[in-house]
């Protein structure tokens, strides 16, 4: 057991957690609502349809990265987002994007979204992530794209509106 100050440690790699976890809350990254996220997929989505029209390519200033684990994803996700898998493999290829993050309620998020920051990213937290777009009754999908009303929320204690189907296994 290690005391520095008031804060007391039983081992190193929970020293390490807790005191990354007390960085990160005195250096909190930025984060964008349900509402913005919402309305940048949207103008994305009509970009995209646009240049599909006109038989041109569109780039999008933003990537929006789900950082849940595959277990959680592979029941449902954000449309328009990519796993952390996919992010990391081509991460460079994003260096010039504004990564948007985002997990079950925002913890997980919340500490890769640091972790990207340090790494030079310019990133934002999902502010509510997956809780918080299925409070607002947005749509889920498959990672295949297909619309669900499906959600993996490990356990009861997470409430989603009645639209959608709690997943806990």
């Amino acid at each position: 057991m290690m005391t520095f100050g008031i804060l007391t440690f039983a081992t190193l790699p929970t020293a390490s957690a807790q005191l990354g976890s007390l960085f990160s809350a005195l250096n909190p990254v930025e984060t964008i609502d349900v509402k913005d996220l919402k309305a940048k997929l949207d103008r994305q989505k009509t970009l995209e349809d646009k240049a599909k029209e006109e038989n041109q390519s569109v780039k999008s200033p933003f990537v929006l990265v789900d950082v849940r684990s595959d277990k959680e994803i592979d029941v449902s996700m954000i449309p328009g987002a990519i796993t952390k898998a996919q992010f990391e493999k081509e991460s460079q290829k994003y260096k010039d994007k504004t990564v948007i993050v985002y997990c079950l309620s925002g913890g997980r998020s919340s500490r890769y979204a640091s972790q990207l920051r340090d790494e030079g990213f310019d990133v934002k937290n999902f502010k509510g992530s997956i809780l918080g777009w299925c409070g607002a009754e947005l749509p889920v999908v498959t990672p295949e794209g297909k619309a669900t009303n499906r959600v993996h929320v490990f356990s009861d204690r997470y409430k989603i509106p009645s639209r959608y189907e709690a997943i806990t296994d």
